[in-house]
Protein backbone atom coordinates (compact mmCIF):
# COMPACT_ATOMS: atom_id res chain seq x y z
CA UNK A 1 0.00 0.00 0.00
CA UNK A 2 1.03 3.46 -1.17
CA UNK A 3 0.86 6.34 1.65
CA UNK A 4 -0.23 9.50 0.16
CA UNK A 5 0.44 12.53 2.08
CA UNK A 6 -2.30 15.97 2.02
CA UNK A 7 -2.28 18.94 3.68
CA UNK A 8 -5.17 19.73 5.55
CA UNK A 9 -7.68 22.66 4.63
CA UNK A 10 -10.81 24.20 6.08
CA UNK A 11 -13.87 25.04 3.87
CA UNK A 12 -15.55 28.43 4.65
CA UNK A 13 -18.89 29.66 3.86
CA UNK A 14 -19.20 33.11 3.84
CA UNK A 15 -22.56 34.94 4.00
CA UNK A 16 -23.76 37.60 0.53
CA UNK A 17 -22.61 40.30 2.85
CA UNK A 18 -19.34 38.78 3.74
CA UNK A 19 -20.05 37.05 7.35
CA UNK A 20 -18.24 33.26 8.15
CA UNK A 21 -20.97 31.14 8.84
CA UNK A 22 -19.55 27.79 8.90
CA UNK A 23 -16.20 26.05 8.72
CA UNK A 24 -15.41 22.28 8.52
CA UNK A 25 -13.05 19.90 7.08
CA UNK A 26 -14.98 18.43 4.50
CA UNK A 27 -17.54 19.85 2.26
CA UNK A 28 -20.20 17.23 3.20
CA UNK A 29 -19.70 18.37 6.82
CA UNK A 30 -19.80 22.24 5.30
CA UNK A 31 -23.07 21.54 4.04
CA UNK A 32 -24.64 19.73 6.96
CA UNK A 33 -23.64 22.91 8.91
CA UNK A 34 -25.41 24.91 6.40
CA UNK A 35 -28.40 22.99 6.26
CA UNK A 36 -28.77 23.45 10.18
CA UNK A 37 -27.96 27.50 10.10
CA UNK A 38 -30.76 27.68 7.57
CA UNK A 39 -33.22 25.48 9.71
CA UNK A 40 -33.49 22.33 6.51
CA UNK A 41 -35.73 20.12 7.91
CA UNK A 42 -36.79 21.61 11.14
CA UNK A 43 -38.48 25.10 9.15
CA UNK A 44 -40.92 24.10 6.50
CA UNK A 45 -40.45 26.86 4.55
CA UNK A 46 -36.56 26.54 3.97
CA UNK A 47 -35.37 24.82 1.36
CA UNK A 48 -31.77 23.66 -0.16
CA UNK A 49 -31.82 24.76 -3.82
CA UNK A 50 -28.26 23.85 -5.17
CA UNK A 51 -24.64 23.92 -5.31
CA UNK A 52 -22.58 25.21 -7.82
CA UNK A 53 -18.95 24.90 -8.09
CA UNK A 54 -16.46 27.12 -9.33
CA UNK A 55 -14.66 25.75 -12.59
CA UNK A 56 -11.60 27.81 -13.15
CA UNK A 57 -8.66 26.78 -15.15
CA UNK A 58 -6.48 28.68 -13.05
CA UNK A 59 -6.18 27.31 -9.03
CA UNK A 60 -8.17 29.45 -6.83
CA UNK A 61 -9.19 29.33 -2.68
CA UNK A 62 -13.09 29.55 -4.26
CA UNK A 63 -14.44 26.41 -4.61
CA UNK A 64 -17.93 27.35 -5.82
CA UNK A 65 -21.51 28.69 -3.83
CA UNK A 66 -24.58 26.51 -2.41
CA UNK A 67 -28.11 28.60 -2.62
CA UNK A 68 -31.00 28.42 -0.22
CA UNK A 69 -34.48 29.52 0.05
CA UNK A 70 -35.05 30.82 3.10
CA UNK A 71 -37.83 32.64 5.24
CA UNK A 72 -37.49 36.40 5.30
CA UNK A 73 -39.94 37.23 8.71
CA UNK A 74 -42.18 39.33 6.16
CA UNK A 75 -44.95 36.61 5.07
CA UNK A 76 -42.17 35.82 1.81
CA UNK A 77 -39.33 34.28 0.67
CA UNK A 78 -35.86 35.43 0.08
CA UNK A 79 -32.76 33.44 -1.67
CA UNK A 80 -29.60 33.46 0.08
CA UNK A 81 -26.49 32.83 -1.34
CA UNK A 82 -23.09 31.21 0.64
CA UNK A 83 -19.88 31.17 -1.45
CA UNK A 84 -17.55 28.42 -0.20
CA UNK A 85 -13.69 29.33 -0.20
CA UNK A 86 -10.86 26.36 0.68
CA UNK A 87 -8.26 27.77 3.58
CA UNK A 88 -5.11 26.26 4.15
CA UNK A 89 -4.39 25.84 7.85
CA UNK A 90 -1.14 27.82 9.39
CA UNK A 91 1.21 26.27 10.00
CA UNK A 92 1.10 24.18 7.24
CA UNK A 93 -0.43 21.00 8.81
CA UNK A 94 -0.09 17.44 6.71
CA UNK A 95 -1.51 14.25 7.10
CA UNK A 96 -1.17 10.85 5.27
CA UNK A 97 -3.44 8.30 3.81
CA UNK A 98 -3.02 4.87 2.68
CA UNK A 99 -4.81 4.79 -0.58
CA UNK A 100 -5.22 0.99 -0.89
CA UNK A 101 -2.36 0.41 -4.23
Amino acid sequence: MAIRTYIRVTYVAVSEWGKPIITAHTQEDLKAGLDEYYGIGTDPKAKYLDWTPYDSKYPDDFEGTYRYEVDDFNGGLELETVKVYGVEFYPTTRYEVEDGI
